[in-house]
């Protein structure tokens, strides 16, 4: 099978920082690479894909292989192409905290200074093994490092890790809970009322006494998800999503209940979807994240203690130029002390501006080391995970999942990934009236019996 992909434009590398050439945005490709979702590609037999770049100058670069290499692939030979030159390399199997048998993807480096001439031209990958129809790979991108340009990236890694603050409450608290309370959730009897009139009925001491019983040390809660609807009167939210913010104030009196019980509240945002990450320049999408960043900060202060940001690894796909340093501060506007996180899923992590690991996992993986990733995609971020206690992230039918863990299961994991720096958060499933599933509420008491009476 043989697929040619055109895309308009050419790449330009970028001279004091890193430019990551996406398999999904390829010029051409050829051979049975196969598109999957998550944007990477599944790239089996003998095959080759390529991108048309520019250079201001001819420059060294060093090249780095951001994939999942399977376990059986040993010493299997590439070749990267640029122009008339190739360079030669060997695959072997990528490891990590998902286990052997699981997509690992890493960031490795395979060559070291190649040299790029000056102008546009074409540089690839291509397999040369024997004819075969085995997995070789899964690629999510190249990475080109210019080689000049190693101090000014080391500088702007010690000035992010010196602007983190602390995420010691985070670990100190162990475990909390996510609830993807959206505008798609459904009651029990599969009844879905109007945003606004769901955010109007939202009975915010019931659902926080809820949490209380769980032991938890902090909510992660739903601001907009797969629809940009925001549970509060947040004017530019509103500018860029017109009728889709409240009159109540749903995220502060969550905030405030919470505090009476000790509890921390941090926000989900889906900046893809609230930026519009594919509708708009980076100028825009820039904007529209700090304007409604800094809203939301200057209004809540500490009532916010910490951000989870999803679909970043589609976002600087899309707006590979935009400064994260600038995004960094804005996400601090009130409160220098909240942490966040940007979700790149299973890939590396994506920027150093954070404090913590999205950590989307949804099943048990790997425990942390001294509060860090021992090995895999993200080796130097908090260590944070995201289970599922039931088999999807939003209630949208009305029927009521079987838990997908015992409370024995979990607290071992809660209490080894405790132990060794790690915080836990296990999504429960939750109606659109605020209520949670009596078989899973009763897994998460056990929890708290176990985890927090243990000496």
């Amino acid at each position: 099978m043989t697929e040619k992909k055109e895309l308009p434009g050419v790449i330009k590398l970028k001279s004091t920082q890193s430019t990551f050439l996406y398999s999904a945005k390829a010029t051409h490709l050829a051979g049975n690479l196969i598109k999957k979702g998550g944007d990477y590609i599944k790239w089996n037999g003998n095959g080759e894909i390529g991108w048309s770049v520019s250079t201001t100058k001819a420059e060294k670069y060093d090249l780095f292989l951001i994939a999942d290499i399977p376990k059986e692939v040993i010493n299997s030979e590439m070749v990267f192409t640029s122009g008339i030159n190739s360079t030669k390399f060997m695959l072997n199997p990528t490891s990590g905290l998902w286990g052997k048998d699981a997509k690992n993807f890493q960031r490795i480096k395979v060559l070291s200074e190649i040299m790029l001439a000056k102008g546009e031209q074409e540089v690839g990958l291509k397999s040369t093994v024997p004819a075969t129809d085995k997995t070789l790979l899964h690629i999510r991108s190249l990475e080109l490092v210019p080689v000049s340009a190693y101090k000014s990236i080391e500088n702007e890694n010690k000035q992010a890790l010196a602007s983190r603050a602390s995420t010691k409450w985070l670990t100190k608290a162990g475990y909390g809970l996510m609830f993807h309370w959206t505008s798609q959730s459904v009651n029990a009897d599969g009844s879905n009322k109007p945003y606004e009139q769901a955010v109007n009925a939202f009975d915010v001491k019931k659902f926080v006494n809820m949490v209380g019983q769980t032991g938890a040390g902090y909510v992660i809660f739903t601001i907009g998800h797969a629809e940009a609807y925001c549970p509060a009167p947040i004017k530019k939210w509103e500018k860029y999503h017109p009728g889709m913010t409240t009159a109540r104030d749903l995220i502060a009196e969550i905030s405030d209940q919470l505090k009476t019980k000790n509890i921390r509240l941090i926000c989900y945002m889906p900046t893809h979807i609230v930026a519009k990450y594919e509708k708009v320049s980076d100028t825009e999408f820039m904007n529209i994240n700090t304007e409604i960043l800094q809203e939301m900060g200057e209004r809540y202060k500490d009532k916010i203690a910490g951000y989870w940001f999803d679909g970043w690894y589609q976002c600087l796909e899309e707006h590979p130029d935009v400064s994260m340093k600038s995004f960094f501060q804005a996400t601090k506007a009130g409160n220098q002390d909240r942490i966040i996180a940007l979700n790149s899923w299973i890939y590396p992590k994506v920027t150093p501006w954070q404090e913590y690991w999205g950590g989307e996992v949804v099943s048990p993986v790997a425990i942390p080391e001294h509060g860090l990733m021992k090995e895999g995609s993200v080796t130097d971020l908090r260590y944070q995970v995201l289970l599922m206690m039931e088999p999807y992230w939003v209630q949208e039918k009305a029927d009521r999942a079987e838990p997908r863990f015992t409370s024995s299961e979990l607290s071992q994991y809660i209490h080894n990934c405790m132990e060794n720096g790690g915080a836990v958060t296990i999504n429960m499933g939750i109606y659109q009236d605020g209520t949670v599933g009596e078989k899973a509420l009763k897994v998460m008491k056990e929890v708290r019996q176990q985890i927090r009476t243990k000496k």
